[in-house]
């Protein structure tokens, strides 16, 4: 009987703390009239100011922001509807490590802003400071990417597979 008491209350309390933190959990987006306005405030909310910002571009219709803190990447995105625009990130931190005599490394991820759009997004990180930029070829036309001198970060958004990609240092 002392044992069915424990659990009724074990039950209970443990419904009452599931409704406490449903019913506190509120829209913690800012909207903003203005894209840069979003920016602006996202960075902010990120610990960084406007100098983190290492490009914005746009891509199906959806605005990304590439920045960079303590040198790692982080991506963002803009959301925009009847609200405004706010800040939106859905992907952690991507950061790099040096093994052995490794000139650059880099990965793929996926990507997904708040309207539901995926994206596949190529990054990496340059450890030769004799590299000065990055060749991507498997990804439509063949193109440069720039290396983020202060960061030595080089990234894109590309549509192929991840393996069909060859990405070459350029001197």
């Amino acid at each position: 009987m002392v044992y069915l008491k424990s659990l009724q209350l074990i039950i209970i309390s443990f419904s009452f703390i599931l409704i406490l933190v449903g019913c506190s959990q509120t829209d913690e987006e800012a909207w903003f009239e203005t894209k840069e306005e979003a920016i602006e405030y996202g960075i902010h909310q990120e610990g960084a100011d406007r100098s983190a910002i290492l490009s914005i571009e746009e891509h199906e219709g959806e605005t990304f922001v590439f920045f960079e803190i303590n040198g790692a990447l982080g991506v963002a995105s803009i959301t925009e509807n009847s609200k405004g625009y706010s800040w939106y990130r859905s992907a952690p931190f991507i950061d790099y490590e040096v093994y052995g005599h490794t000139a650059f490394s880099t990965s793929s991820f996926e990507y997904e802003t708040k309207s539901g759009l995926k994206v596949s997004i190529l990054a990496g990180k340059v450890f030769d400071n004799s590299i000065q930029a990055m060749q991507l070829v498997g990804d439509g036309n063949e193109r440069e990417l720039p290396v983020h001198k202060d960061s030595n970060l080089f990234f894109t958004i590309h549509q192929m597979p991840y393996l069909s990609l060859e990405v070459t240092a350029k001197n």
